[in-house]
């Protein structure tokens, strides 16, 4: 821990946040007798947390170690997030988890493995109990048929001759409206959203200043949204801006509901700039 605090790269860190469970060293301390600890740092109650999520996954002899970055001052994670903060770290260290287990040729199920952890350490796991059960087993569905696409309620049956053209789009009428708008409209922005899943957005707001490509694709759909960013200043207070536009935790679902007949054209105008 000494190691990464002193390191150049970390110098943005705030909060050290660590947990390990290892088997002592000293025969005298008991066979099997695993020792626990953790440290929150700045973020109280995260290290009892990582804790926890080793103590699920039965492992031993890893470190894990989350680290929170701040650009100013140094801010509890409570403070700014609030409990939040803990679902976030636990989620976190489960997917690391995950991609550690693919990493070294696993997959699936809770259980502790001999590749994560020293030689030594686990043999030691192999004296200590009984191995665990196998993995649950997975099923392919492939061969099932896709499920249907959702119809959009039209003025026309198939079958007449303006089924195919723009008149036959239903009306915003009060009823639709209420119902939740056009599903037309939804079916074509979710086809554009299949490339944006929630883990890239996770990276997006995580990112301390990104290629000047993100920003400006940031500063188009600001500029489509009727978000104002002002493109002068320092790279630091554009990033901030930009960083507006991610704040919302339903970004995706406004990304969805979005109707594109609603920008004005000023707006329009100025988007395709941009990219």
């Amino acid at each position: 821990m000494r190691a990464f605090r002193d390191s150049e790269g970390f110098r943005a860190v705030v909060s050290w946040s660590y947990a390990y469970r290892v088997l002592p060293n000293d025969p005298s301390a008991g066979a099997g007798q695993l020792q626990e600890v953790y440290d929150d740092d700045l973020d109280e109650g995260c290290g009892h947390k990582l804790l926890g999520v080793l103590r699920r996954f039965s492992l031993q002899g890893l470190l894990l170690i989350v680290s929170r970055w701040q650009e100013y001052g140094a801010t509890p994670g409570l403070e700014l997030i609030g409990t939040s903060l803990y679902s976030v770290v636990v989620e976190r260290c489960k997917d690391l988890i995950t991609n550690l287990k693919e990493a070294v040729g696993l997959s699936g199920g809770n259980g502790v493995s001999e590749a994560l952890v020293p030689p030594a350490a686990a043999n030691q796991t192999a004296r200590a109990g009984p191995r665990l059960p196998p993995a649950p087993r997975s099923h392919d569905f492939s061969p099932l048929p896709a499920l249907p696409e959702p119809r959009a309620p039209t003025k026309h049956g198939p079958n007449h001759f303006l089924s195919d053209t723009p008149f036959n789009r239903q009306g915003n009428s009060l009823p639709n409206l209420f119902s939740g708008g056009d599903v037309r409209l939804w079916m074509a922005n979710d086809q554009c959203l299949r490339g944006l899943p929630d883990e890239d957005l996770w990276a997006l707001r995580s990112l301390r200043q990104p290629d000047w490509r993100i920003e400006e694709v940031l500063q188009a759909v600001a500029v489509l949204r009727g978000q104002a960013i002002r493109v002068s200043g320092s790279a630091a207070a554009r990033w901030g801006q930009c960083k507006e536009v991610l704040k919302s935790p339903m970004l995706r679902t406004e990304l969805l509901l979005f109707d594109a007949d609603q920008v004005p054209a000023d707006a329009a105008r100025q988007a395709p700039p941009l990219l």
